[in-house]
């Protein structure tokens, strides 16, 4: 399937495969995804003080950790598609990654009160397209950046969920003082060249290999894939020491697996898919403001002894986050107030 996958290359037209009407299920399973990430920053069930947080864990650890990944590489597909990865388009590539970063200035100066720590996405998005595309115009073989790509990945995860395996190393001075060093200044490998890389590379061989499976081993490869991620995440937790728990090897055949089967849904062509679409950025970039001020809120409640209402805490947030994105999302669509549209394109 790899040798299948990382043949010669297809040039510029029409996505092989894969028709417009079937990036409606992209759009979809990209607000699903959004949903698991506020899932990842908002404890979704309330636990008592003596309990193990072991529900939250599995859920926001396992399942939830698919969205980043499914994300990178619809961003690569979505980019790379209608262009000649032999002759790069290196304007439309600069400004894809301009408006990137201007969407992250912008939303990091909007959100100064209850974070920003998720748009941590974008900039390792912009470096992931920055080194593939510099890769590619060298004139290397995707094969060989995939193994680049796949040796950066290797190396990424023992930077954060199988920190624990490098303890042996720093018994001698030199690994030491370059795991040290790096967790120093960088202090996570969840960025665009050991994590995001990889992800918006399988985007672009979506976007320019012929990839056909059959659809039951599709979903049948996704829920295998799903089933290891928790045997992965069980075996990390209870006999490793993750720094944490974000980068892991089922990663790469879930989330694979899960692109081909949005890709390839067939969905009639409706105004909701891009609706959706504009209502999950703006879900992605609010969710921890409203949440900052729920949980403000709930506290004041707990603090007078009325009841821990942390479940209650994730439901008033994602409701009034949803309801709030779908009223900017309509706001904007109004002449008076078209200048929103700058918050997400």
């Amino acid at each position: 399937l790899l040798g299948h996958i990382l043949g010669p290359a297809i040039g510029v037209g029409a996505v092989p495969g894969v028709s417009n009407h079937q990036f409606n299920g992209i759009d979809l399973v990209k607000f699903i995804c959004i949903l698991l990430i506020c899932t990842i920053h908002i404890n979704p069930i309330t636990i008592t003080p003596l309990e193990f947080n072991i529900k939250n864990f599995f859920i926001q650890n396992g399942i939830c950790r698919i969205a980043v990944p499914f994300y990178f590489i619809a961003s690569g597909f979505l980019l790379f598609r209608k262009m000649d990865i032999n002759n790069l388009n290196e304007k439309r590539i600069k400004d894809y990654c301009f408006k990137i970063l201007r969407l992250m200035g912008t939303w990091t100066f909007l959100l100064f009160v209850g974070g920003s720590g998720q748009l941590w996405y974008f900039g390792a998005l912009v470096l992931a397209v920055i080194i593939l595309s510099f890769l590619i115009k060298k004139g290397i073989s995707l094969k060989v950046i995939f193994l680049l790509s796949f040796l950066a990945f290797t190396i990424g995860i023992f930077g954060t969920s199988y920190y624990g395996f490098l303890e042996p190393l720093k018994k001698y001075s030199i690994s030491r003082l370059i795991i040290v060093g790096y967790d120093t200044i960088f202090v996570t490998t969840r960025n665009g060249i050991f994590f995001g890389l990889i992800f918006v590379l399988i985007g672009l061989l979506f976007a320019k290999k012929q990839i056909h499976l059959n659809k039951y081993v599709a979903i049948i490869g996704l829920i295998i894939s799903i089933f290891l991620m928790y045997i992965e995440i069980y075996f990390l937790k209870f006999h490793s020491h993750p720094k944490k728990f974000d980068m892991y090897i089922s990663l790469l055949p879930a989330s694979f697996f899960l692109f081909y089967i949005a890709s390839h849904i067939n969905l009639k062509d409706r105004p909701i898919y891009s609706e959706l679409r504009i209502i999950g950025i703006f879900i992605f970039f609010i969710h921890l403001f409203i949440h900052y001020f729920v949980e403000l809120f709930t506290r004041i409640l707990y603090n007078r002894n009325i009841v821990d209402i942390t479940n209650l805490q994730y439901i008033i947030t994602m409701i009034i986050t949803v309801i709030l994105a779908i009223f900017i999302e309509k706001l904007s669509k109004k002449e008076k107030f078209s200048w929103l549209k700058y918050l997400y394109s």
